[in-house]
């Protein structure tokens, strides 16, 4: 392999086929790619990077690690592998690999200096399509700050994936037929409840929803008139049914500008009543059953119902009733079938599309367009090759009986390839529920506090945006007198997406997010906003250059020394691993993963610059470090860009 022929974020992938190709000829072993790891050593001196691989086989090969490892190291010397300079071995085993760092140094600059904003992206995805669907809120109240996180997780994944090199259509499904929003157009009508003058209608919305549920459970003829409301809804064209469109409209309209606070952008709506109204299920089930796979159950439970067989699926052999009811006995479809009708629908195999219309024009310049039940045909949504929907834990075993019934009924590429992105639901602490006026139990005894919509127990997103602006305005007025109101606003505007973003992002999705004012609203250690400082301080750096000095360095030409420092190597290899972070994140849908990254690479140039002067550096030097805080700044804000949060030149 003869110069910088592969990108550095190919360089584990062909060390491990070079490592497999050493087995195979010096031991005729066959290991898979994934049995073989590399890791960062935790001391410098064993390299900066290691595999354990020889400890591992000593039983296998019946041979001392510290043999294998030598054979490995002399396999690996003898090939040409750009990056790297050196190949040592340590007890008990590891085989240990050194980087030839002015070589990185040199392939980072040059590719920053071509690439400059898509510095980062990789062709993983290229000629592939993935449709994410996130958001999802019930058209019926104010969006909280559990919708927040499904939100931001739903878009830095869309912003991975593009950056991946897919094709990427995030789509924004309401669910205008339902019982939340029949709930308001029960308050509307039986309550007699108007929003107050100059009141927001989402923020009326959510008392109301609340109002209402507490209502059910002191008049049964109000939960009568529920479900004659959700009759009418369905059937459409009569007073009731357009009310219940206008109240899902109004509020989605809330939601989208809550969102948008937050660089949160979509590309098409869905609406059920475009669903119900096109047919799509009755399509579906039309085309299940000539598929032959829908079974129709003459005993038992079931009798009566067409049902999908799911009792051989692992995953569902210990239910009582494994199968899952698509069509009722009476002749009505199940959620599961509308489900099933809507994900076929995604990936281009209905055979049934919607009609489009354009929404309106988002503030960063893209349309959003909608669904419709009548207008203008168009071939451009749905037909992925991925869909990912992102929904709480919660539905899990939703989104399996959806999976595995699209395989048990045909369609197995498409099954294998509806993923659910599920995470776990934001809760309140104790100091936060205490604030909002939950009653707290001993802190010692409970945590978190679960939020409820129907009890109106939570925090709106836009309470919690607002609160967060306030506080970092008020630090940015401290910081910077010289600067108007305005600019105090819109500067800590911009602090406060990132602090909300990053807090919604960093945390695993495996965990429940407890959240917490205080901890939200802090503007140091890991958070969006020392991230920001950190892209800030670079460009604080590069601002007091000398101008005719600045416009002379080329990152392609200048020179890179040969004693390079501790720091510098560790900044250095930080921005080369922006590429291998985004795909790494994209492909295994790791959010967090990249906000990790993010973290690092930011932390990297932060002890870069309380270790390693530039200004007052010799002149070749100090040349150097321009260019290296010019890479890291760019770097940054491609990093930043992928996370949703706004670099900003000061703080």
């Amino acid at each position: 392999m003869e110069g910088n022929s592969y990108h550095f974020y190919e360089l584990e992938r062909v060390v491990k086929g070079v490592l497999r190709q050493g087995l195979k000829e010096l031991y005729d072993l066959n290991l898979a790619e994934g049995e073989i790891t590399l890791e960062t050593p935790p001391q410098p001196e064993f390299g900066d990077l290691s595999t354990p691989l020889p400890l591992r086989l000593a039983k296998v090969l019946r041979r001392p690690p510290l043999e294998i490892a030598g054979q490995l190291r002399d396999f690996l010397s003898g090939r040409e592998l750009p990056y790297l300079r050196e190949f040592t071995v340590t007890a008990p085993g590891y085989v240990n690999l050194w980087l030839d760092i002015q070589a990185l140094t040199r392939s980072v600059f040059d590719e920053i200096a071509v690439e400059k904003d898509k510095y980062g992206e990789v062709k993983v995805g290229k000629g592939k399509k993935v449709v994410i669907e996130h958001t999802n809120i019930n058209p019926n109240k104010a969006a909280h700050i559990g919708h927040l996180r499904n939100s931001c997780l739903g878009d830095t994944l869309a912003r991975l994936k593009r950056r991946a090199g897919y094709e990427v259509e995030v789509q924004n499904y309401i669910d205008d037929t339902g019982v939340a929003v029949a709930d308001i157009v029960v308050g509307l009508q039986e309550l007699k409840r108007e929003p107050a003058p100059n009141e927001r209608f989402d923020y009326f919305c959510w008392d109301l929803y609340t109002e209402v549920n507490q209502k059910y459970e002191e008049d049964a003829s109000l939960k009568e008139k529920q479900r004659e409301v959700l009759r009418l809804i369905e059937e459409g064209n009569n007073p009731t049914a357009e009310l219940a469109k206008d109240v899902a409209r109004r509020i989605v309209e809330c939601h989208l500008n809550t969102m948008w606070r937050l660089g949160i952008y979509y590309n098409l709506l869905t609406w059920e009543s475009d669903i119900i109204r096109l047919g799509f299920w009755r399509h579906a089930f039309e085309l299940l059953k000539e598929k032959g796979h829908l079974v129709h159950e003459e005993e038992g439970e079931n009798a009566g119902c067409w049902v999908v067989k799911l009792g051989d699926v692992p995953e569902f052999q210990n239910l009582e009733n494994p199968d899952k009811v698509l069509v009722r006995s009476n002749g009505t479809a199940t959620y599961t079938a509308k489900d099933i009708a809507y994900q076929l629908w995604k990936f281009g195999v209905l055979g049934k599309d919607f009609f489009y219309d354009r929404y309106c024009l988002q503030p960063n310049g893209t349309v959003l367009w909608t669904s419709t039940s009548e207008g203008t045909k168009m071939d451009r949504f749905g037909r992925a090759q991925q869909v990912i929907n992102v929904i709480d834990l919660r539905q899990k075993y939703l989104q399996d009986v959806l999976r595995f019934s699209l395989i048990k009924l045909g369609f197995e590429e498409q099954g294998k390839n509806s993923i659910h992105f599920g995470y776990e639901v934001v809760a309140l602490s104790p100091a936060t529920a205490r604030e909002l006026g939950v009653p707290v139990e001993d802190e010692g005894e409970k945590g978190m506090y679960a939020m409820s919509g129907r009890k109106g127990i939570g925090v709106k997103a836009d309470d919690l945006v607002e609160r967060v602006i306030e506080r970092a305005t008020e630090e940015v007025a401290k910081r910077h007198p010289e600067m108007s109101p305005e600019e105090h606003k819109k500067l800590g505007q911009d602090i406060a997406v990132g602090a909300v973003r990053y807090y919604m992002e960093r945390f695993n999705i495996s965990n429940v997010l407890v959240f917490d004012f205080n901890e939200a609203l802090n503007l140091q250690g890991n958070t969006g906003p020392y991230l920001q400082y950190a892209y800030a301080r670079a460009a604080n750096i590069l601002g007091r250059v000398d101008r005719e000095v600045l416009e002379d360095i080329d990152l392609r030409t200048v020179s890179v020394p040969s004693d390079i420092t501790a720091e510098e190597k560790k900044l250095i290899r930080a921005i080369a691993e922006l590429p291998a972070a985004t795909e790494r994140a994209a492909e295994n849908l790791a959010p967090s993963a990249f906000a990790e990254y993010a973290y690092n690479l930011a932390t990297s140039f932060m002890n870069f610059y309380e270790t390693s002067p530039v200004l007052s550096a010799p002149p070749a030097r100090m040349r150097f470090r321009v260019a290296l805080v010019m890479s890291f700044k760019q770097a940054m804000a491609n990093a930043l860009a992928t996370l949703g949060i706004p670099a900003l030149p000061r703080m």
